[in-house]
């Protein structure tokens, strides 16, 4: 096992290499095993988005906020107004959701409107105009434009989708230029002011509220209250983590910020920062992290928490416990494991980024389908390992596990995985039928950014998001 020491001395001589040489990249190593060609082989170019020059130009803060009411719920599960919550936090669930109110706003941009940016804000004394709105931009930096997701808040989100649904085929792909939400900074989980990401203000409480992990969980007395301090913190304690959507696939349309156990239950695949709080990792392992370069795992606590995590949904727990939550079992692909998707230990990084080489060195995400299933994709710099592709392909079914709502249309499933979702709340109990039967279809939308609207705060930048169909069609 790598001391954190020798992991500090690591990040400190390649950021000594980076500062000295400006556009400097660190050569190539070795190749994950199985790395496939690169897209341009198997794949031709759709669209491309590099936000150069003036037409290109986006800026979400002039376009206006329209206020979310919940008339028109995307389910009655366990969106911002789902039933899910209302059957376990009863009448007192109204008093939470009418303590604030919640806006939204979409922009299309790029070539025929093809990108859609999305975000979510809350407005705590109700005056029409949220406090901390999120945005996204443009921005000049160094060797060009970018695009920035400023998400300054943890009750906001802001994500990048697709306007409309990806091809039946096809590859995703982008540069993250810079990421900043949470992790450690140089050996300390606390920089420029900020807890783990999360800028702390006086009186202030950034808690999960009004949507917990679950009555009788850790960190909260489990009484349903208007005030936010009362419930289980993200910037610290047994829940507190810092995340961004590095690239996941969603099974529906129209993609906008929510709650973070909303999305626990709608997405087929994901790469994912994940930083966790020294609080929430405890006297644990907090989960592992392979090294690449030898294929062993390491706690996650001995981590820098700048962790890729690349998974797939498998099924949900149909029938959590009273008072709980469901949510779909989550399946970790590593080198460690020779690429094979395992729940053994969650989470299970595939590896760690150093983002205190951002932007003199970027990494680049993709995600592809084709008839057989999915593959994930990441290159960059590693603290273990250098520059490298590290590259999984997971067929839709592997051993009767099947990626969550794999299938965009009728004939590539039969029913098989079908059941009920059922939920024994503490006032309520209800039960929703049919929850992937025969006959069903579920889009492949992308999610690039700040999803939840209870957890997560910072900034990152990107470019040059391309879309590639395969040749010929």
């Amino acid at each position: 096992m790598r001391s954190k020491r020798t992991m500090r001395i690591g990040i400190a001589g390649l950021v000594a290499a980076a500062a000295a040489i400006p556009g400097m990249s660190v050569p190539a190593t070795a190749a994950t095993p199985g790395a496939e060609p690169a897209a341009a082989t198997d794949w031709q170019l759709k669209y491309s988005e590099d936000f150069q020059g003036p037409e290109k130009d986006l800026n979400t803060d002039s376009s206006p906020w329209i206020r979310f009411t919940g008339d028109q719920p995307f389910d009655t599960i366990m969106d911002d107004y789902g039933d899910w919550w209302k059957n376990d936090y009863g009448p007192a669930m109204q008093a939470a959701l009418g303590s604030y109110a919640t806006y939204r706003k979409q922009v299309q941009f790029g070539k025929d409107g093809w990108l859609t940016a999305s975000l979510s804000a809350r407005d705590w004394d109700k005056n029409g105009t949220p406090e901390r709105p999120p945005t996204i931009s443009t921005e000049k930096a160094k060797g060009g434009n970018v695009l920035k997701i400023n998400s300054p808040d943890s009750y906001d989100g802001a994500l990048v989708t697709t306007t409309q649904k990806l091809p039946p085929e096809y590859r995703l792909e982008y540069h993250l230029k810079t990421l900043d939400f949470g992790g450690e900074r140089n050996g300390s989980i606390s920089y420029d002011g900020k807890e783990n990401g999360y800028t702390t203000v006086a009186g202030e409480c950034k808690t999960q509220f009004p949507y917990a992990e679950g009555i009788g969980t850790r960190g909260w007395n489990s009484e349903i209250t208007t005030d936010p301090c009362d419930w289980q913190s993200v910037t610290n304690g047994p829940y507190g983590y810092n995340a961004f959507h590095l690239l996941g696939i969603v099974d529906f349309s129209n993609p906008q910020p929510a709650n973070l156990h909303f999305w626990h239950y709608r997405r087929k695949i994901l790469m994912d920062s994940f930083a966790q709080h020294p609080d929430r990792i405890g006297t644990g392992s907090g989960g592992r992290v392979c090294d690449p370069t030898t294929n062993t795992y390491y706690p996650y606590r001995d981590s820098t928490k700048n962790v890729v995590d690349m998974w797939i949904n498998g099924l949900p727990n149909f029938r959590p416990g009273k008072g709980g939550i469901t949510g779909n079992s989550q399946w970790f692909m590593t080198t460690c494991s020779n690429g094979v998707a395992s729940a053994e230990a969650s989470p299970s990084a595939a590896a760690e980024m150093i983002p205190e080489l951002m932007p003199n060195s970027d990494y680049i995400f993709a995600v592809e389908r084709d008839k057989t299933g999915y593959t994930q994709e990441v290159t960059g710099t590693f603290l273990h390992g250098g520059y490298r592709t590290i590259r999984f392909h997971r067929d839709f079914v592997v051993d009767n596990v099947p990626i969550w709502h794999y299938n965009n249309t009728p004939d590539q499933y039969d029913g098989r995985y079908n059941n009920t979702l059922v939920q024994n709340g503490v006032y309520e109990h209800q039960e929703w039928p049919d929850q992937w039967p025969a006959g069903s279809g579920y889009p492949d939308f992308p999610v690039i950014g700040d999803p939840y609207t209870d957890a997560g705060e910072g900034s990152a930048t990107i470019d040059s998001i391309k879309l590639y169909v395969p040749k010929n069609k």
